[in-house]
């Protein structure tokens, strides 16, 4: 990685920290936020037999 890259990576790293930060977000938050959007748009590849599955949840 070289010098650039490095401190672009860092500054990136420090944009997350300040906007979770300014939202009260921890990065357990952040993560588990982001694990629900991600699972919200991927359900629909599942099955109607995969949806089976977990009948506490709507889908």
């Amino acid at each position: 990685m070289s010098e650039e890259q490095k401190i672009i990576e860092q500054e990136r790293k420090g944009v997350v920290e300040l906007l979770m930060k300014k939202n009260g977000l921890t990065r357990r938050q952040l993560v588990e936020e982001l694990v629900g959007i991600w699972t919200a748009s991927m359900v629909g590849t599942l099955s109607d037999d995969e949806k089976k599955q977990f009948p506490h949840l709507v889908f």
